[in-house]
């Protein structure tokens, strides 16, 4: 015989309860005048008679710890009832407080959206973690990315409030909804969720009027001006205040225009801070650069800084892919809060911006994802380096003002926690966060070179730029112009106080002194560039005395065996063709000299075209290489490749100290492979010249060295070209790229060979 849960035979009859309730719900279900309440009571108690199954249950309490426990702040909660408003269409959110300074005020949210009918309240609105924005991840008019998808946020207002009114209407109908809800007094602990009802009343309205109000009542906290204020700044830092850009349209099947989406907020406060806030307009122009990041589908990222205040523009790619990401893109503005570099606004009121609004923020479908940015946030550890001095550039978060947008679509493995308080910190996560991070210390440390500024605390001898005085002095001013208007208001123009007048009187005097300076700074920097261009003439002329005493060493010996075949009466072609060939190696010899000085003595600038350098440079040098057993390969790609307007004979000087470094490793080396490789090629907006050869190789522990004064690994023999190392070669080589906008490095070399630099400038204007 088989038992139930109970131990009653399955085949008896009922007991007499569950008859008693079956007569009751009978009864309910034949009156004319259906009541819902008692049906819904009555199957419940029926459903719990049931000893062979069991069903969850829902505690009415559950809903005070999705919406107070679940969301913890009340900047979330706001954001989460604005972001419902955009995933239902609106171009226009109002947020209205009253009575905010104490708890017991109110807050209306009102928007235009397409609202909801009462099976959309009961299906979605009244379901908990529905999957309606799964199933359809875009809105159905602007076609917009949903924000949402836990289906929980709604319960964010009881987070808020202790009491609930909705009103919403569609456009089409003549009648609207109205649902109240009081989160203390319906939904306590003991009572199943399922039985608690609200009545639906309707309202007439016009039937072009759309959209949804919550009236959030009795406000659970008493909200100070910095609580305040901190709601403020999430609210209107819920999209990217950074930029204006079209929302991306998913229309499959036609273009769906959205107009836009904007949030505003009542009284004076909320004036202020959306004027405050109004960084793309009012504080971005003063940044000292852009620095933006890409991955592609592929999962390739590229990393771009530009600087119109240093003339500066640089690209690379990542070294690293990111296959679990997916594609994004970032974005930030950089500041250095420095009177250098910061103009038409102090320094003392751009860091405080700084401190207040800066940070890398995370959109994902447009919206804000917290806490990335704020204020004690340190996702990307710029603070934690910046502390340790691991980056001795400035790169802590409140020099950045920046976002990184992510989609629900695209980024599949971004996904937000159920608190809609940051992101899963999974593998993707860690992913974003190095790739991001990895991007701005490039671009910091890039910027910091163009600035001729200390890096990192391991580059030893570095000798840092002083501030102007005229800057100095500005600094004092602002804060004093500062301290002044505070203290008098509008009673006086900060500008005439008699402090800030003699500070401007100090200032003149040593902008002209600044002035005196800076022109006898040009004139020893044009003489510095001349003292470079010789010391590269030096070495050229160093090695065609070598070629040109091997090429006479050979004339003699040639010359010798035609006088030997005249004494004995034979003809001497061979010996003739011998002095013909080296008399000609003399004249091109000559010739490449008188070349070098011509182009040494000229300081005009042009654009190098770099295949008919590298080739007439390549063609002096084959005779010396071939007796060397020295195979040399060259590639430049594109053939139309031109540098920027430089001097030829700095080209030439790299060249020189480039090949006399490979000929000497690999002599030293005493390799069975001899070869050397010269590359050029367009690298993002740079012509960069390679060199590779087979030779010893740079050890590690030197790489940081090699490119200081005076340091040289070479010992000096008789036969070596170009003569002992003086340990500035490398020196030139890298003043040379540096004056002009560029850099020099010593980097892994391809297979089969041991060593290779990289000398880039950028490229013509015209190629870029």
């Amino acid at each position: 015989m088989n038992l139930d849960l109970g131990g009653r035979a399955k085949n008896e009859m009922p007991n007499d309860k569950i008859k008693d309730l079956r007569s009751k719900l009978q009864s309910v279900l034949a009156k004319a005048d259906v009541n819902f309440q008692e049906i819904a009571v009555l199957s419940q108690e029926l459903l719990a008679q049931d000893q062979e199954s069991v069903r969850f249950s829902i505690d009415a309490k559950h809903i005070h710890r999705l919406g107070f426990e679940l969301v913890g702040k009340q900047e979330t909660a706001l954001s989460e009832l604005i972001k419902n408003a955009y995933d239902a269409d609106a171009t226009e959110v109002i947020i209205e407080f009253k009575n905010y300074a104490k708890s017991g005020g109110k807050l209306i949210i009102q928007d235009d959206g397409h609202g909801m009918t009462a099976d959309q309240i009961q299906n979605n609105w009244m379901r908990i973690s529905t999957d309606d924005k799964l199933i359809n991840p875009v809105s159905p008019g602007y076609k917009r990315l949903r924000a949402g998808r836990k289906g929980i946020g709604r319960f964010a207002v009881e987070r808020l409030g202790k009491e609930l009114v909705l009103e919403t209407c569609v456009k089409g109908h003549n009648e609207g909804l109205k649902v109240n809800f009081n989160w203390d007094h319906d939904f306590k602990a003991g009572r199943d969720l399922s039985l608690i009802a609200h009545k639906i009343d309707k309202f007439s309205k016009e039937p072009d009027r759309s959209g949804t109000i919550l009236y959030i009542n009795d406000l659970r906290d008493r909200w100070t001006d910095a609580l305040f204020d901190r709601v403020w700044k999430s609210v209107l830092l819920l999209q990217p205040p950074f930029r204006i850009s079209p929302g991306k349209n998913h229309a499959d099947q036609q273009e769906v225009i959205d107009p836009g989406f904007k949030v505003s907020i009542n009284g004076k406060l909320g004036d202020e801070v959306a004027k405050e806030v109004s960084i793309d307009k009012t504080f971005l122009e003063h940044r000292l650069a852009v620095i933006t990041g890409s991955v592609d589908e592929n999962g390739m990222g590229e990393y771009n800084v530009i600087s119109d205040k240093l003339n500066f523009n640089d690209s690379t790619k990542a070294e690293n892919e990111c296959l679990l990401t997916g594609p994004l893109y970032f974005e930030a503005s950089y500041f250095i809060y420095s009177a250098d570099v910061i103009s038409g606004i102090s320094t003392r009121q751009a860091f405080q911006m700084g401190e207040k609004y800066g940070g890398i923020r995370i959109y994902r479908n447009g919206f804000r994802v917290l806490p990335y940015g704020e204020t004690r946030d340190d996702w990307l550890k710029l603070a934690y380096d910046t502390a340790r001095r691991n980056l001795l550039a400035p790169a802590n978060n409140f020099n950045f003002f920046g976002f990184v947008e992510i989609s629900s679509q695209e980024n599949i493995l971004l996904e937000e926690t159920s608190s809609r308080e940051g992101l899963v910190e999974n593998e993707a996560y860690e992913e974003l966060q190095n790739f991001v991070r990895a991007c701005l210390q490039w671009a910091v440390l890039r910027i910091a070179a163009v600035r001729k500024r200390k890096q990192k605390a391991s580059q030893k001898d570095f000798v840092s730029e002083l501030k102007k005085p005229s800057l100095l002095i500005q600094e004092v001013i602002d804060e004093v112009a500062d301290k002044v208007k505070a203290k008098l208001g509008d009673k006086q123009d900060p500008k005439k106080h008699s402090a800030v007048r003699k500070l401007e009187n100090l200032k003149q005097e040593a902008i002209a002194f600044e002035e005196r300076v800076e022109i006898r700074e040009s004139e020893f920097v044009q003489y510095e560039t001349m003292l470079r261009i010789l010391s590269s003439l030096g070495i050229s002329i160093s090695v065609f005395s070598h070629e040109v005493k091997g090429a006479l060493t050979s004339f003699k010996s040639s010359f010798k065996d035609f006088l030997s075949t005249i004494k004995i009466g034979k003809l001497g072609e061979i010996s003739l063709a011998e002095i013909n060939s080296v008399s000609t190696r003399l004249f091109d010899l000559s010739n490449y000299i008188t070349t070098l000085i011509s182009h040494s003595s000229t300081r005009e600038k042009t654009n190098i075209p770099l295949h008919s350098v590298i080739h007439s440079f390549v063609e002096q040098f084959d005779e010396y290489l071939n007796v060397r057993g020295i195979s040399f390969e060259v590639d430049v790609d594109p053939p139309f490749l031109r540098t920027h307007k430089m001097h030829r004979s700095e080209i030439d000087s790299v060249l020189f100290n480039f090949i006399t470094n490979a000929v000497k490793a690999i002599e030293r080396a005493k390799a069975d492979v001899r070869k050397i490789k010269l590359s050029a090629f367009k690298r993002n907006n740079f012509a960069v010249i390679s060199f590779q050869d087979t030779g010893t190789g740079i050890p590690e522990d030197v790489r940081d060295k090699i490119f200081d004064a005076f340091y040289t690994t070479t010992q000096f023999s008789g036969d070596e070209i170009a003569g002992p190392g003086t340990g500035l070669g490398l020196k030139i080589v890298t003043d040379i790229a540096e004056s002009n906008g560029g850099y020099a490095e010593c980097t892994e070399p391809e297979q089969d060979f041991k060593c290779r630099f990289n000398f880039a400038v950028p490229i013509a204007k015209e190629q870029s």
